[in-house]
Formats: C-alpha cells, structure tokens, sequence
C-alpha cells in the first residue's frame, strides 16, 4: 500500500485493551533486578527512570515498534520531546531505548504495569478485505481499489498538523515520526441533501487508543486533541464516529455496534440525507444504521488516529441523487433474504443489472453473516399500513 509501512510503530493501549499480536512483547525490569555487570541498562534515579543510549548491532521494524510504544507511553506521561532515532540501533534485550541522542527521564512506574502496557501495544488481528496482509503483501495491496473518479478526497486545508496527505489526497498518513496525541482530517466536499457513499482502507496496523471514521460539520476542531489522546470523532455533538473497537460515539456516549476491524479491513459508510442516516459497512458488508436524525444538518467524512504511523486510504467516494430507483433498490434490500445478493434474486434485463452493480452493489450486497439484523438496521418484518402510506408518500415526492 503506498506511502504506510506495514510495520507500524505500535502505541500502548489503555489497561482495558484486550489487542494481541505476533510481535514480541518485553517487560522493562528494575534496576534491582538486572544483572549488575550489564551496561547501557535503565538507570534508577531516585523518583524517576533514565532511558539511556544504547549501542547493538541491529533493530527490525517490528522490535522499534515495540520500543516506540514505551518510548510513546512516556511522551503521554512527560510531554517531554522523545524522538525515534532511527540510525542507531536497539536492544531489547536490555530494554532500552535512544531518544534524541540523548538521555531523558520519565516517571518511576512498577515493572508489572509498564510491562503489561508494553503488551497491550498491539495491533488488532481482525477480518480483512483480501488475504494480502495474511501472505505479507500489504503494501502492494490494491484489493478492491477499483474507482478511478473520485466526487472528492481529503482537504489539505481542514487537517491536523500530524497529518500528512499522499497519492493526490486519497491517504492520509498520520503521525510520520511518534504519536502524542489525536490527528485527524476531512473530506473536501459538504454533504447535505443527497446520498453519499465513501470506503476507507485501513492501510496500516489499527492500535492504539483510537482510530476512527464518521461524520461531522464544520464546526469540529480537528487541532483540540492534538496533544491528548482520545477518541476524536464522537467526542460532542457536532460529529458521529465509528472505532476501530467496533463501537460508535456520539456526544461522548459509546455503543456497541460491531466487531473490531484492524489492517486490510474497508469501512463503507452510506450517508442517507433524505432519511437522515449514516450506514457503516464492514468488507462490503452492511452492519445496520448507526445514526440517525442527521436531516437537514451538513456534514463532512472525517478520520482520526492516534496510533503512531498510521494511515487510512479512501477508495470509493461518490454521491448522487434520491431518486425512486434508489429507494425501490433500498425496499428489494429488505425483502430479499439477508444472506442473498439483490442481484443474484431478482432477474432484471441486461443493461439495469450492470448499471446497479457499477453504480450501488454495496447496497444489494447480501449482509453480513449471521446477523439478520444488518440490513438497515432491523429485521425483516411486515410492513405497517402507516408505514406504506410514508413510503408511498415519499415516492409521490420523489416524482414531482
């Protein structure tokens, strides 16, 4: 995948997090408890822990990953200016890291707790779009990369200064060096009255408190949080977000809505200003609505990370009209079966079917499995008469 490295640094979670992965994970041991004879150790300092340089022979991405998660953790405690050195090398072994080339202090915390952090700095294994991540052909991956028109990509004016655009605006790269606090961007293009639907790729390892996806209008401060870690987008009333936990958050509120996505998942979020609600898929799978109530409000696609290294790719980004077709497409969704496709069931001529699936498969897609409940949110059930009558309704509208 362009411009992400598929081994990100990785950043401690909270001691809630449940994340495993296949790296190494090492515990920093006391000064007491070291080998008396050993050099380049961590040096005990009274109230504090001195990280020291240190001088080995190499380092692989994946073990300055697990250093730069301890090195992250203590900028989150200090603020103080911590630096990844990239050049000199580390070892784990003694656990030690170099910062800035030169030594920095950072608060005395037991060996069981900031080891127990060390190992929750770990990415999330999760379904994936393809098998790319699987075989280790991350970042050459162009599964389901297929759009060449794009209605709009991220905006280099509305961003986070650790957030840096590449391949024309379509990624987004955060935290290039280490992560202390919350990046985020925005889409370029207000959505208001129509329906908007966009994909986002996770193109690097998903950790860390919090990387999200969703919604908000203009008035968002994609700065406030850029030296806090948190979990931006939800975080007031003016946006609704989606975690990489598989939770949504609205005014500071979080709900259980899904199952985690880590690297290699695509989020498709489905924008329906007519009905005023936001749809979230999972691997061209509906998971249900999300919100609603979004009528008449103006809104932008936003992303947040505070993983160190991360990055996102939005892949698909088209709107158009509310239409009756589209809502006939919406009804056969519901009454079609969920575990089948629309347009495997109903038998359409020729020059429809293809314009459907060029133009919105996502949405005749068959839900996800198992779950009965994600086709927009509810069950299949008979239609009430008051029902009809709004749909009926709606259509009447949609004629004139």
């Amino acid at each position: 995948m362009s411009g992400i490295s598929g081994n990100s640094l990785n950043q401690p979670e909270n001691q809630n997090g449940e994340e495993r992965a296949d790296t190494t994970c090492s515990t920093i041991s006391s000064p007491e408890a070291r080998d008396p004879n050993s050099v380049n150790d961590v040096v005990d300092t009274g109230n504090s822990t001195m990280v020291t340089n240190t001088d080995v022979e190499s380092v692989s991405d994946s073990e300055l990953a697990v250093v730069t998660a301890t090195v992250d953790m203590m900028v989150q405690r200090t603020n103080a200016p911590f630096t990844i050195n990239r050049s000199l090398s580390l070892n784990l072994d003694d656990h030690v890291a170099e910062a800035s080339s030169s030594t920095q202090t950072a608060p005395n915390r037991s060996d069981t707790d900031l080891g127990y952090q060390m190992c929750m700095a770990r990415p999330v294994r999760a379904e994936t779009f393809c098998d790319c991540v699987k075989f280790g052909k991350e970042k050459s991956c162009k599964c389901g990369e297929d759009d060449r028109y794009f209605d709009w990509v991220w905006d280099e004016k509305t961003k986070s200064p650790a957030s840096q655009l590449i391949d024309d605006g379509k990624e987004v790269a955060f935290h290039l060096d280490y992560s202390c606090g919350t990046a985020a961007v925005r889409g370029n293009k207000p959505m208001a009255k129509d329906q908007y639907f966009w994909e986002v790729k996770m193109t690097s390892p998903v950790y860390g408190t919090d990387m999200m996806i969703g919604v908000g209008t203009e008035f968002i401060d994609l700065t406030k949080y850029q030296h806090k870690f948190c979990s931006l987008i939800g975080q007031d009333a003016e946006s609704w977000g989606l975690s990489y936990t598989g939770t949504t958050q609205h005014r500071n509120q979080k709900r259980r809505y899904a199952s985690k996505f880590g690297q290699g998942s695509i989020i498709g979020a489905h924008l329906d200003m007519w009905r005023g609600t936001l749809t979230f898929y999972k691997n061209r799978k509906p998971l249900g609505v999300a919100y609603t109530g979004l009528q008449g409000k103006v809104l932008y696609p936003m992303v947040s990370s505070t993983a160190a290294r991360s990055g996102m790719k939005v892949i698909t980004s088209r709107s158009f009209k509310t239409s009756l077709q589209f809502m006939c497409c919406q009804t056969l969704r519901k009454i079609v079966p969920h575990h089948m496709s629309v347009l495997d069931v109903v038998r359409l001529p020729p020059g429809l079917r293809g314009f459907l699936c060029n133009n919105i498969s996502w949405l005749l897609q068959p839900c996800a499995d198992g779950d009965t409940s994600s086709c927009h949110g509810n069950k299949r059930k008979r239609q009430s008469e008051s029902d009809a009558r709004d749909d009926y309704d709606g259509c009447k509208k949609m004629k004139s």
